[in-house]
């Protein structure tokens, strides 16, 4: 009996323990199938990454189709150039005189933009504030064509490119002051095709055939690459959202320029506006993410995921430089007065500090830039070593400002200098147009820092763009020069001499001097210098311009700035 008990009270206490057990792993398996990265929502994360991984290759697989049958579809016979390519967010404008200011323009007539070399009006299309001073951005979207749109709704300016092939017809790879030609063919649609002929793809040094200019053409790192109908440019250098209008509280170099300026803070946004402070002392690395950043979920802009924004490159900075210097731009001749003219404008807010060893002073001179402006000639610069003694009100339409300019010496000469806003007879001398339909700040202003550089350069910054930058949003530069010596700066010149269209070898005959077209400044990059630099700054006098290039190591810098580009 007393067995028999035993064995049956053991039973019991098993059964209960077998319960117990089974209750926990079913708690576990519950858990394990639908907690917190559990295999509920694993197979959930592995659903939605296969659909993304999905929808990239039916986005691949449409650009390879497309790229094998290009089309002409969306080329204005009339125009004879592409149509520009809208999408939400973007509003096309034009200019009226008799307001002076920007109005809505109507996008289904020829009146928005003539890309002819008479009227040479690129075409324009403004972003504005989701809640502006006279109406909300979806106000401004669906109003009715002649909406003026004030400058302080605006919040970015960009300018049609559309896809050409080119040749230049004389100072191929020479220093050419004033006779480099470049000859301009439109493409039509996403084809190599122009009225009567096709253009080829490869390197042209005779100016016999034209070629595809590579800027309407994105490399893409999974295979094949994109061919484009065009691509927006912004209007003026990049500004950020904390930019003031004018910079009237700014009254310390140190802190206060550089907040208005931007800085290197990922957290602000990028603007683009004319009478700002031009965004700079950012690293390449964070001009890069402010870039693509543009289009992220409730940006300032109103841009969606249509656009593909991005820092801007070589290649494009050529695209623009060629079409500049055609019939349908601001070329430059041999007359001094001809060509873009130099944003010379400066504020020296700091008073003489402690002399670092230059002799100048000690004077430092990066204070406030001002997008759009230009000086009182084509060459005007202001020099690194002012003092500045007087200004006039910044809400004029032309500023005039009075330096204390140090020589080598120390000594001081007084010296006054007046710059003109981008709307004025003389500041749209600075756009790459000539009228106010065309890019600033492309000479002078800040130096622009390019997605390009020497693939074996040595700083960080150029480890982070080869292991994470996509390859359609940079250009690696073969780098074949093993030291800085000059030397080496020009083997790593030459080392690139097979490039075409980034208005680098084919506008230039030297690595290190002002070989460019037109003297610009020629300074080939480098080991520890290895991005590119593109356009002079407010200092710069004939050595500024288009054609202008120079080197940096990819840090921040309070004078370098850069534009992005919107592609479509």
């Amino acid at each position: 009996m007393n067995k028999g008990k035993q064995e049956k009270g053991i039973t019991l206490i098993a059964l209960v323990i077998t319960i117990v057990i089974l209750l926990i792993l079913a708690g576990l398996t519950i858990n394990l199938a639908l907690g917190d990265g559990g295999l509920a929502q694993k197979a959930k994360e592995a659903t939605e990454n296969y659909q993304l991984a999905q929808e990239a290759e039916e986005d691949l697989i449409q650009e390879l189709e497309e790229n094998m049958n290009p089309t002409e579809e969306g080329y204005n016979s009339q125009e004879g150039v592409n149509e520009p390519v809208l999408t939400e967010g973007m509003i096309p404008v034009t200019w009226d005189e008799s307001s002076s200011s920007w109005v809505k323009a109507d996008e289904s007539t020829s009146d928005w933009y003539a890309y002819d070399t008479t009227n040479k009006q690129w075409a324009n299309v403004v972003t504005v504030k989701e809640n502006g001073t006279n109406m909300s951005r979806e106000e401004y979207m669906s109003s009715t064509v002649g909406t003026k749109i004030p400058e302080d709704d605006i919040v970015g300016m960009y300018v049609w490119i559309p896809r050409y092939s080119y040749r230049i017809t004389s100072g191929y790879h020479e220093t050419a002051n004033g006779t480099g030609n470049v000859d301009i063919k439109f493409l039509k649609g996403t084809t190599d095709n122009y009225e009567g002929g096709e253009a080829i793809r490869s390197k042209e040094t005779n100016g016999e055939s034209y070629v595809v200019h590579p800027s309407f053409t994105q490399d893409k790192s999974q295979g094949g690459s994109k061919e484009t109908k065009g691509y927006w440019v912004a209007k003026f250098e990049a500004s950020s959202n904390t930019a003031e209008k004018n910079n009237t509280n700014i009254n310390n170099y140190s802190t206060d320029a550089v907040k208005y300026g931007g800085g290197n803070n990922i957290d602000l946004e990028v603007t683009v506006r004319p009478n700002v402070t031009s965004w700079r002392a950012i690293t390449a690395e964070n001009i890069y993410k402010v870039c693509r950043n543009i289009t992220k979920d409730g940006n300032i802009q109103g841009l969606t995921r249509e656009v593909d924004p991005h820092m801007m490159k070589n290649s494009e900075w050529g695209g623009v430089a060629y079409l500049t210097q055609s019939s349908y731009g601001n070329k430059q001749g041999t007359n001094s007065s001809s060509g873009v003219w130099n944003n010379a404008y400066n504020e020296c807010l700091i008073s003489k500090g402690e002399d670092t060893g230059s002799n100048y002073g000690g004077v430092s001179s990066f204070a406030v830039t001002l997008t759009g402006a230009v000086g009182s000639s084509k060459n005007a610069y202001t020099s690194y070593y002012s003092e500045q003694t007087n200004i006039t009100d910044k809400n004029a339409d032309s500023i005039t400002i009075s330096f204390n300019e140090y020589a080598q010496n120390g000594t001081t000469t007084p010296k006054t200098q007046t710059y003109y806003k981008y709307h004025t007879t003389n500041g749209v001398r600075g756009s790459t147009t000539g009228n106010i339909y065309g890019i600033y700040d492309m000479s002078g202003g800040t130096w622009e820092y390019m997605a390009d550089y020497l693939a074996n350069g040595t700083t960080s910054y150029v480890t982070y763009f080869k292991q994470n930058v996509d390859n359609k949003y940079k250009t690696e530069y073969q780098g074949s020069g093993a030291t800085d010596s000059i030397e080496d700066r020009t083997a790593n010149y030459e080392a690139n001499s097979n490039r075409y269209g980034d208005a680098v070898w084919e506008t230039s005959n030297g690595a290190n001097g002002q070989y460019s077209w037109n003297n610009g400044n020629s300074s080939f990059p480098y080991l520890s210098g290895p991005f590119f630099l593109r356009g002079g700054d407010f200092a710069y006098s004939s050595a500024a311009g288009l054609f202008s290039f120079s080197s940096a190591g990819g840090g921040a810098y309070n004078g370098w700035g850069f534009r992005p580009v919107l592609g479509v």
